[in-house]
């Protein structure tokens, strides 16, 4: 299979990998106008309630259409920032040209970098512990960080007490 791939021309590759983003997003943006035509009283109702649902409204209200092509290099939000232009009705044509955008990004990183760490993969162990590195590492970082807010926070909190204690 890897082969196969690998024989194809990059714009070839590139343009399954664009077809693929165009196709996801905009059933989410469709699954965002069935929730508010009628579909509230389904499993997707419970969408609207998510705390990442919330971050998604947040970060639509901060970015507008922006926040479209932006969601595409994202991990975790892009399909709820993409239901959430459905529900709140963005303009078709508004949404197309945004998501035309950012599927163009994730197509060519995709394209490049996601081949690249498919063929590590596949071509043995090696290839795998370094694509579980890859992932491991950004996910550690956050974890990290976070506990260092939390931490730093904490010590404000207890600051704020011993001054006025």
């Amino acid at each position: 299979m890897l082969e196969r791939i690998h024989s194809l021309p990059y714009p070839w590759v590139f343009l399954f990998f664009w077809c693929l983003a165009m196709m996801r997003s905009h059933t989410m943006y469709w699954i965002g106008r069935g929730i508010t035509a009628g579909t509230a009283h389904s499993r997707w109702a419970s969408v609207l309630h998510s705390p990442v649902y919330a971050r998604a409204q947040a970060w639509s209200a901060r970015w507008g259409v922006l926040a479209v092509p932006m969601s595409f290099l994202t991990i975790g939000l892009q399909s709820v920032i993409q239901i959430s232009t459905g529900v709140t009705h963005m303009p078709l044509h508004r949404y197309a040209a945004a998501t035309t955008v950012g599927a163009i990004a994730w197509a060519a990183v995709y394209t490049t970098i996601g081949m690249a760490v498919l063929t590590a993969w596949l071509t043995g162990p090696v290839g795998r512990i370094v694509c579980l590195l890859m992932v491991a590492a950004p996910g550690l970082t956050v974890v990290v960080r976070r506990s260092r807010v939390v931490r730093d926070h904490q010590g404000d909190e207890r600051g704020k007490r011993s001054n006025h204690g």
